[in-house]
């Protein structure tokens, strides 16, 4: 098992911190951000990021937002939309991962077990002919366009 807690990203403006230790905020579970609490379910929640990620074939995790924004958005229960490309459960599936409270998220056993069952079923799970990149988390701006936030 790995801890996405620790997960670095090559795009240096996804990181919090001004001369200490670079944060992967847009994988962080609320908890982890506020309160620097690092469990196994706040790695459930960075996880439900993956599965995102995963969902639209390598898209970046709130690209039009900073870190900031990201952080107050989070606490009014923001998340992040269903990707076009994603079927319902797998979205449900990330959705219960971002769960603000973290004893309600999903184990990683309940995790395995649910996505075995979903692709084992004889319908798409991933949608390809519904593959746009027009969607903002596919055209992340340049470096010298982006603030940090």
């Amino acid at each position: 098992m790995s801890d996405f807690g620790l997960m670095r990203e090559i795009y240096e403006d996804l990181y919090s911190g001004k001369n200490t230790k670079k944060l992967p905020v847009k994988w962080m579970a609320p908890e982890s951000i506020n309160d620097s609490i690092y469990t196994i379910k706040s790695d459930v929640w960075s996880f439900g990021i993956l599965l995102w990620e995963m969902a639209t074939m390598g898209g970046v995790p709130y690209p039009t937002l900073t870190n900031r924004e990201l952080c107050q958005l989070l606490k009014t229960g923001y998340r992040m939309e269903r990707p076009d490309m994603c079927c319902d459960e797998v979205y449900e599936l990330m959705s219960e991962c971002w769960n603000e409270d973290p004893s309600s998220r999903p184990s990683f056993s309940e995790l395995i077990d649910r996505l075995e069952v979903i692709m084992t079923k004889d319908v798409p799970y991933c949608d390809l002919d519904k593959h746009d990149e027009s969607h903002s988390y596919y055209n992340v701006p340049a470096k010298a366009d982006e603030h940090s936030g």
